[in-house]
Parts: structure tokens; C-alpha cells; sequence
């Protein structure tokens, strides 16, 4: 029992280490705030980390829209749009967004 405890904390220890959060994603130029609202690649061959990373911020991110559009009778499309411009002004020194024209800046 004792050793499967241990392999279980190396196991999430290592997970945990392996695992890229959206800031660190952000520092190292891999993803940037598209210019549809939602978190792009930056780079043309994103890891298995990256991809999955961006399928899960940008599912929440459309849940949220989402329930913004409802509760203010816009559609989604409206919603991204004003989370865009949101976002890249949020968008740290050193970070991509990418422009209205597709392509991406380093602010």
C-alpha cells in the first residue's frame, strides 16, 4: 500500500510538472488571444500540453460568452468580439494578440 502511495504522489507530482498553465503558456510566445475571442497557437506546431490547454480555457470561455449573451441579449459572435478587445488590453508586455488583419503582435 505504501508503495502505491508513492507512486501515485511521483505520478502527480510529475503531471503537475509536465502540465503548462495559460500564464506560462503566454510567457513562452505559444498561445496568444486570437482575434476571435478565444486563445490561439501562436506557433504552427503547438504540443500535446499547448493544444489542450487551448481546447479547455477556450470551452470555458464560450460557456461563459455564452451566458453573457443571454443575459444581455447579444449573440455570441458579440460577446467574443468585446472579449477580444478586452483581452488585448489585458494582454501583458511580451505577449502576442493577434491583430484584426490575423496577424499576430508581440505587445
Amino acid at each position: 500500500m505504501k508503495r502505491l502511495l508513492t507512486y501515485i504522489a511521483i505520478f502527480l507530482f510529475c503531471a503537475n510538472v509536465l502540465a503548462i498553465d495559460l500564464q506560462q503558456a503566454k510567457a513562452q510566445g505559444l498561445v496568444g488571444e486570437a482575434n476571435n475571442g478565444y486563445l490561439a497557437p501562436v506557433t504552427l506546431s503547438p504540443s500535446t500540453d499547448v493544444r489542450q490547454l487551448i481546447q479547455q480555457v477556450n470551452n470555458d470561455r464560450k460557456e461563459s460568452y455564452q451566458r453573457i449573451a443571454v443575459s444581455n441579449g447579444l449573440t455570441l459572435a458579440e460577446v467574443a468580439r468585446l472579449a477580444y478587445q478586452k483581452a488585448v488590453e489585458k494582454t501583458e508586455s511580451g505577449h502576442f494578440y493577434q491583430n484584426p488583419s490575423g496577424l499576430w503582435v508581440k505587445k
